[in-house]
């Protein structure tokens, strides 16, 4: 299964996203609507919590042409998103497949499951990840918006790298 439509995305926050986080007069974290896209879909996928119930859409709904992450320039960013989705479609349990129907969807690329648009469901994990940036940036001043976003993701980040340092003598890593 792959990635092959538009993402579409109508959650009103895409607007605000676009217009703030990607405007060099306004916020400017971001350079495209597509880098948003991604942190935010990390941010979901990580949760394991996905938005698909809109209740005052955009219209007309942002989108995410398919030229933009399929183009040969930006391999990187069809890369970035076939590795979400494949982990989405393994690990999340906002869908109900045994192991072996996950991993024929992650993996085969001709594979299909009808009615299932690997767009919408990677846009739903989107849609949180938009949802815990805007709670998480509370200045228009774009210094302070970067610091309050990197708190933010590093506070997502599971690791015990500083228990760990301090576990470390100089004495074992000169062993």
């Amino acid at each position: 299964m792959n990635l092959t439509s538009d993402i579409m995305l109508s959650h009103p926050l895409w607007e605000r996203a676009d217009n703030e986080l990607c405007d060099k007069d306004s916020i400017g974290l971001f350079g495209r609507l597509v880098d948003v896209y991604l942190v935010a879909c990390a941010i979901g996928v990580k949760a394991d919590i996905s938005i698909t119930e809109i209740k005052e859409p955009l219209i007309p709904n942002k989108s995410i042409g398919r030229n933009t992450y399929l183009s040969q320039t930006n391999t990187d960013l069809h890369e970035t998103l076939d590795f979400l989705l494949q982990n989405a479609l393994i690990n999340s349990k906002t869908i109900n497949y045994d192991v072996e129907e996950r991993l024929k969807m992650a993996f085969d690329p001709d594979y299909n499951v009808p009615k299932f648009i690997p767009a919408a469901f990677l846009t739903g994990f989107a849609n949180y990840g938009i949802e815990k940036i805007f709670e998480t940036i509370d200045s228009s001043s774009p210094l302070v918006a970067i610091d309050e976003l990197n708190i933010f993701l590093n506070d997502l980040v599971d690791s015990d790298y500083d228990d760990i340092l301090r576990k470390i003598t100089l004495e074992e890593v000169l062993e």
